[in-house]
């Protein structure tokens, strides 16, 4: 039994935060399901399946020793970049985007796995790289992130490929301090920017960009969502419109309520106070992942968890920016809220490699 003591190390007050944004997206959902006819299974139902199923998977990922991750790390990221070829060759679009693969009870997003396979491969790079850090390494860094941008961005798909490069900036001022490095990172930036726009991006993106900047300009086209977005979310007021009557939602005024602007129809709804506590599960999720952060060893554990807390915060900031008008439309899922087995089951697979974290290293106490 001596084997199995580190269970006792579970960190319970992470799981319970998880499960509750897990349980807020599925009422959610299952509100969003009144208003919509459905032939076969609504999204409520199969969110409800990837939860057990990702439970599952937490649970098998929670007990396994962070170090087996960090030995496959970059087999683990080979075979993303595969299957993001595979995409492109044997891809289903929806709304302009080949970025899934169909596998019969549901069509599995590999840009998903690939934000988290970014932080592992990186987390066992850092973690192997000599001090001083030189700008070799800086470099070395994003070629091995590249790939993976090169491929989501040919699905395209702006939003990802932009956390990913988020990501590995993020990552890199964690580990990087000399301020040389930073300085000629802030150059090269401006630099990819701007032959971005003149040679990478399409005039749709570039319209959202405008859009952003002035949602007036086309508000029944262009503008459309992220007007019909800040409409719903200001009409909930303090408490909300109550369970399955937002307008916006329900009457379907609003796009992709489900996804991208499900944060809209939780603050139609429930209103601020709804809102509030939202951003109060995170906050308290984002939290306790710093804490665990603080006692964690090595520069693998170290660069694990944060890059995952960045990973949740992020997605978390970006998606409710979208909603509140602070942010362009980039397609970003709010994490373990939006509906979607690829982006469910890899948010909760993250939060699993914390738990695998804090249950395998030698002192865990938070």
């Amino acid at each position: 039994m001596k084997r199995f003591t580190f269970l006792k190390r579970f960190d319970t007050v992470l799981f319970i935060f998880m499960v509750l944004l897990i349980a807020l997206g599925l009422a959610t959902l299952y509100s969003l399901s009144l208003s919509f006819e459905h032939e076969g299974m609504s999204n409520f139902s199969r969110q409800l399946i990837f939860t057990g199923i990702g439970l599952v998977l937490f649970g098998v990922v929670s007990v396994t020793d962070f170090r087996f991750f960090r030995s496959v790390s970059y087999w683990i990221y080979i075979i993303t970049i595969l299957l993001l070829v595979a995409v492109l060759i044997f891809g289903v679009t929806f709304r302009g985007v080949k970025g899934w693969l169909s596998l019969g009870f549901f069509n599995f997003q590999p840009t998903e796995l690939a934000k988290l396979a970014v932080i592992l491969v990186l987390a066992h790079f850092w973690q192997e790289a000599r001090r001083p850090i030189k700008i070799t390494d800086v470099m070395v860094s994003f070629v091995i992130v590249l790939p993976s941008i090169y491929l989501i961005l040919r699905q395209p798909d702006l939003g990802s490929a932009a956390m990913i490069i988020i990501l590995w900036i993020a990552i890199f001022l964690l580990v990087d301090k000399n301020k040389k490095h930073i300085a000629g990172l802030l150059v090269i930036l401006i630099i990819i920017a701007s032959l971005s726009w003149m040679f990478v991006l399409e005039d749709y993106q570039k319209d959202r960009i405008f859009t952003y900047i002035n949602p007036d300009l086309d508000p029944l086209g262009r503008g459309y969502q992220i007007t019909q977005s800040i409409v719903a979310v200001g009409s909930g007021e303090i408490i909300g419109r109550g369970f399955g009557l937002g307008s916006q939602s329900q009457l379907h005024f609003l796009p992709a309520p489900d996804t991208d602007f499900i944060f809209a129809v939780l603050a139609e709804e429930f209103g601020l106070m709804g809102s509030l506590l939202l951003l109060g599960l995170f906050t308290l999720l984002i939290y306790r992942l710093i804490r665990i952060s603080e006692v964690v060893y090595g520069n693998f554990s170290l660069v694990l968890v944060l890059g995952i807390t960045l990973y949740i915060f992020l997605q978390m900031g970006i998606n409710i920016g979208m909603n509140i008008g602070l942010i362009p439309v980039i397609g970003v899922p709010l994490p373990l809220v939006s509906y979607g087995g690829s982006s469910l089951l890899i948010s909760m697979i993250a939060v699993a490699l914390v738990e695998s974290v804090v249950m395998h290293q030698p002192f865990t106490k938070t």
